[in-house]
């Protein structure tokens, strides 16, 4: 006795079926599905950057105005990487301060200073004017003992940062 095949099981056997993915492709639907993925990636990457902007701007940790014997101001800015040296900057940048005090003027409008994690090395950056152009001068001092006691009027000086 033979087994009739309804005829729609036939039919659907004998066609591939348009829903597996061993039959022909169209790839632009795909194509413009990721195109589209693509622009939405990079339409909130630019909504996020400038909504938050970064800022590579570095902030003081403190700053004085000295003025000085000719009421010239210089405007000294304190820079630390970490807060382990953070109060013996501070007493530094007093130590600087008041003997720029003493000094008449000064070429120098602005004095950054920083000190090493190690707190042996002083860097003073100072930024001025000569003869209407920009001058700028780095000084890396070292200091073994920590104190930072070499900073006087002489030292200034010596360093020509008093005119």
């Amino acid at each position: 006795m033979m087994e009739t095949v309804p005829k729609f099981m036939l039919n659907s056997a004998s066609q591939p079926s348009k829903y597996l993915l061993g039959g022909p492709v169209n790839p632009a639907p795909r194509l413009l599905g990721v195109v589209l993925l693509l622009l939405l990636m990079l339409g909130v990457s630019v909504y996020f950057i400038k909504k938050f902007p970064v800022s590579d701007a570095v902030v003081p940790l403190a700053e004085q105005v000295v003025t000085l014997q000719s009421g010239q101001q210089v405007q000294v800015l304190l820079f630390a990487n970490s807060r382990v040296n953070n109060h013996l900057l501070q007493a530094t940048a007093d130590i600087v301060s008041s003997a720029l005090m003493q000094c008449r003027q000064t070429p120098w409008q602005q004095a950054y200073l920083t000190i090493s994690h190690e707190k042996q090395i002083l860097n003073i950056t100072l930024a001025g004017e000569r003869n209407g152009q920009l001058a700028l001068r780095n000084i890396k001092a070292g200091d073994r003992g920590r104190q930072m006691g070499f900073i006087n009027q002489q030292w200034l000086q010596g360093i020509h940062f008093c005119d």
